[in-house]
């Protein structure tokens, strides 16, 4: 007898996008979509698309005849993991602050419903099924709005003391630098994320700096992105290069930090800004490995996700079906 599949729902909640889907139990991608959050956002806003997204998922198993066992969610900030709640003010989503997520979902939905970190799912999707699979020790990275960090310790999640563990964005590289959203100064991610590659850029186009980039977004300066900057780099554009070699030397400050603290077998970088391709990485690793121990450089891989968009909800998904 065959045995019967099982399937999970997983739900990603960026600070841009909420992307959603339906696995099965060997992890493969039944169904997915995603829709923006919009620019006037609120915690009933959010609400109200998290309860739609589980209602279409829902509709579409109906659909197909299949049924949903149990429900993941990731969610930026602090996450109480076993009471599915957002702990304080996350920087990059504020309007979820101490939101009773789980309690207020499952008002409408019986479902059981797992939450955690939305990169500590990225870092679970990446070791199960993606760059990192086969490493019992493993540090993932996702590199976009904000910065997050999930990390594997023999084999399991490290969620810290508080579920407050590999907040890697927050790492202070410069402590009298620039403020962050988490009212500290200095933290990698306002220097290494993709705003803060594009702040640098305008700053500076602003001081008078040559560069193909206006012309790229006619010039509309509020249009560029970091799929512009990267575009221009290809150019040999020297203003997108000197942006792209400065955030790949901020993250290997960050990130040798991290692994001198960890010793991890593999880095995984993965989010919107890893999208720029192999390069980017082997400045990012260039960087990382000119400063830490050798002991500890010498035989660590640093490479790209594998799960790409998709590793947020995947990873959601794979909590939801890794519990007991």
């Amino acid at each position: 007898m065959i045995p019967q599949k099982s399937y999970y729902a997983g739900i990603d909640l960026g600070a841009s996008y909420l992307k959603f889907g339906i696995v099965d139990s060997r992890f493969e991608i039944i169904f997915k979509g995603s829709v923006p959050l919009g620019k006037k956002k609120s915690r009933k806003s959010i609400l109200k698309l998290l309860e739609n997204s589980i209602r279409l998922l829902l509709a579409f198993a109906k659909g197909k005849h299949i049924k949903i066992k149990s429900i993941g969610m990731g969610i930026p900030g602090t996450i109480d993991s076993k009471k599915g709640i957002v702990k304080g003010t996350p920087p990059n989503l504020p309007e979820i602050s101490n939101m009773n997520l789980r309690q207020m979902l499952n008002r409408y939905f019986v479902y059981p419903i797992f939450m955690d970190n939305d990169a500590n799912l990225v870092a679970l999707a990446e070791s199960r099924i993606g760059a990192a699979k086969g490493y019992k020790n493993a540090l993932c990275l996702t590199i976009g709005t904000g910065i997050g960090g999930g990390v594997i310790l023999d084999g399991k999640l490290f969620r810290g003391s508080t579920f407050a563990g590999a907040e890697f964005g927050h790492m202070i590289i410069c402590y009298h630098g620039i403020k962050c959203n988490c009212r500290s100064n200095g933290c990698l991610e306002v220097y290494a994320s993709a705003p803060a590659m594009i702040k640098r850029t305008k700053m500076f186009l602003y001081q008078g700096r040559k560069s193909i980039i206006p012309e790229l977004v006619s010039g509309k300066l509020d249009r560029i992105t970091t799929e512009t900057i990267f575009q221009a780099e290809k150019m040999k554009d020297d203003l997108a290069r000197e942006v792209i070699c400065d955030t790949a030397e901020f993250l290997g400050i960050g990130i040798t930090s991290a692994i001198n603290l960890l010793n991890p077998q593999i880095v995984v970088i993965g989010g919107g800004v890893s999208r720029a391709g192999a390069k980017f990485v082997r400045l990012i690793e260039r960087e990382t490995k000119k400063r830490g121990f050798p002991s500890i450089t010498d035989k660590l891989k640093i490479t790209r996700a594998k799960l790409g968009n998709d590793a947020g909800f995947i990873g959601a998904a794979i909590l939801a079906a890794e519990q007991p």
